[in-house]
Order: C-alpha cells, then structure tokens, then sequence
C-alpha cells in the first residue's frame, strides 16, 4: 500500500508539472490547418526540423509582409508564457531596418482585440542553421489572448518555421527562468 501511494504521488508531480502547448498544430503535422494566412507559404516535408513537415516563406521580390499567424486565449491568473520556435533561413536581405528579417513575433490583445503588448522571440537575417529560440514573457495585466506571427517581414528570402510552441508559466517558474538568465 505504502508503495502505490509513493508510485500516486509520483505520477501527480509529473502530470502536473506537464506544459501544454497552447499552439494547436505548431508541428505543421497536420498541413497548415488552425494557422491564418495559409496563403503566404507553404509546407516543407523535405527541410524540417522534426515530424513530417516544416512550414515556410518564400519571397525573391517586392519585400513585402507575408506572415502566418495563430491566436490563442490565454488563461484567466496566468502569471507568464513561453514562446519557443525553430527556424531557418536562407537568403534573407540584410535591410537597413532591424525589424525588415524573418521572425517570430507574439502580440497580446485584451478583450476588445486591442494590442496591449508585443515581443519578438526570433529575428534572422542571412542564412542560418535551424536555432531554437526561446523566450519567457510576463503577460500584461489585461491581456486576454496571445497571437503568434511567423513572418518573412519587408524584405526576401526563404524561412522555415517548425514546433512552435506557448506554454505557460507560474511566477516561481518565471523567476527561476529569470534569473538563470542572467
């Protein structure tokens, strides 16, 4: 009896302390399904950082802005998230303006949908290596939703994104993240 209470309790610690991606598809496992701006890119199934596919933005002229994007409702008393991403890129200008580069950029609105926040997790220029970038974000006070931008922003080239994720963090969490950082 002993030994199955130590096992539950076992087994409590590691389901609570499990994340859950609040990204809905953020593998492109399932095609570019729960992701807005479908028709900005398109699916990898040969340069992928995991799973079947990787999706992508391809741009070779008019630097326009061409993104995906997905939003998500952020649970009432959540103190901060994490934004991890994969990317990759190829050939992207090198422009006068910082922002001009693939990124990924998370954006918090209340609930009128008006931005109370923004951060950009990722930004590349060149080419690089698939990196894994990773950031933790107190959330505003009023910040009811997070939407998450996968962006070839104003400039050319090809960028591959691959497991996106958001998920969230306690304020102990977030401090230890914190100050491991510094």
């Amino acid at each position: 009896m002993k030994l199955f209470f130590l096992f539950s309790l076992f087994l409590i610690s590691i389901i609570s302390d499990a994340q859950t991606n609040l990204i809905k598809n953020g593998g492109f496992e399932y095609d570019l399904t729960n992701w807005n701006g479908q028709e900005n890119g398109a699916l990898s199934p040969y340069d992928k950082k995991s799973g079947k596919n990787s999706a992508l933005i391809n741009q070779y002229t008019g630097a326009e802005w061409r993104a995906f994007d997905q939003t998500v409702s952020i649970a009432k008393n959540t103190y901060a998230v994490e934004c991890s991403a994969w990317m990759k890129a190829e050939g992207i200008e090198n422009q006068k303006e910082d922002y001009k580069a693939a990124a990924v950029i998370i954006e918090f609105t209340n609930s009128a949908d008006k931005q109370v926040g923004t951060e950009t997790i990722a930004r590349a220029k060149g080419t690089t290596d698939w990196v894994n970038y990773k950031k933790a974000i107190k959330v505003p006070a009023d910040a009811k939703k997070i939407r998450v931008m996968l962006a070839l922003a104003q400039t050319n080239g090809t960028v591959f994104f691959d497991d996106i994720k958001i998920t969230t963090l306690s304020e102990e969490a977030f401090s230890k993240l914190n100050s491991e950082a510094k």
